[in-house]
């Protein structure tokens, strides 16, 4: 498109016309993806999880799909942002900072902000500069040095770099790790005292292992933990539809509130995310919403 011939006055009002399209586009989009989580099609589709899908599917980075799925969770809960979204007052990185201090305030005091202290965070950093808004959410912040978000950045095709806030008490507990294996392993980094701890909790933490209820068994049945182990080593410990590790979960294909009996024959390992997705396929979402949204809650990107 060849502009140079536009005269000033034409070439300004074209470009404001366009950023307007543009915010409403975004909010489009965010709609869209909406739709996309409550139906949960990604994993029709088998996709990991939403976050994979606007990668994998849609081409965005995946800090560019993170921040539009933040923003999605928040024009959920708080509908009054589209407008300000529109209107240019509040951007991706906006939402984003306000969306890590609820999530930290959450934290720090095992409770949500209200949706009145939410709306007055967004009325403070709207229209705002960046590093305004940053230093504002810091200033609204009960624990600001704990604000920072963790951060991974691909370093090559085979390490990455990992940076998180950490307390003085975690930096103590490292300390004693690394004196109890200094005979062992001296020296040791804390790249490699992190895989030597992921290690020990793959071996300790594994699904499969979970005790489950003790149930007498009756003419050689195999108990439950038997049967969860089963379906896990089975399906190698993955989703068996989207190949995920995320929060896996043992489902009944003919569904235990049909009838559906609990053998292995008629079970298998889904991802919360594909589980989901399977009860919607059987009872609809509209049946399924309720459910969906309590749980939600916890789903990752």
């Amino acid at each position: 498109m060849n502009l140079r011939s536009v005269a000033n006055t034409t070439l300004v009002e074209r470009t404001e016309h366009l950023a307007q399209k543009e915010r409403e586009l975004l909010t489009n989009v965010l709609h869209h993806l909406r739709e996309i989580d409550r139906r949960r099609l990604h994993s029709a589709l088998g996709y990991k999880s939403l976050f994979d899908f606007a990668v994998r599917r849609l081409g965005y980075a995946e800090d560019q799909a993170y921040r539009r799925i933040s923003a999605m969770k928040l024009l959920r809960e708080i509908p009054e942002i589209e407008s300000r979204i529109q209107a240019g007052e509040l951007s991706l990185t906006h939402i984003g900072l306000a969306q890590a201090l609820f999530r930290q305030e959450k934290k720090q005091h095992q409770r949500e902000m209200s949706r009145d202290q939410k709306l007055s965070v967004f009325d403070q950093i709207a229209s705002k500069p960046v590093r305004e808004a940053e230093r504002i959410t810091r200033s609204l912040s009960s624990a600001p040095e704990a604000l920072q978000p963790d951060r991974v950045r691909s370093l090559s095709s085979t390490h990455i770099e990992m940076r998180f806030t950490a307390s003085q008490e975690l930096r103590e507990k490292i300390e004693r790790l690394k004196g109890w294996l200094a005979h062992r392993h001296p020296q040791i980094s804390l790249g490699e005292l992190f895989e030597e701890l992921c290690d020990l909790g793959l071996r300790e933490w594994d699904p499969s292992k979970t005790a489950a209820p003790r149930k007498r068994c009756v003419n050689n049945e195999k108990s439950q933990a038997q049967v969860r182990r089963e379906v896990f080593k089975r399906a190698g410990h993955k989703c068996e539809n989207c190949g995920s590790t995320y929060a896996l979960e043992v489902d009944h294909i003919h569904p235990r509130a049909l009838g559906g009996l609990s053998t292995p024959e008629n079970l298998r390992l889904l991802c919360r995310s594909c589980n989901q997705r399977a009860a919607i396929d059987v009872f609809g979402v509209d049946q399924m919403q309720q459910h969906l949204s309590a749980r939600s809650k916890g789903y990752a990107l």
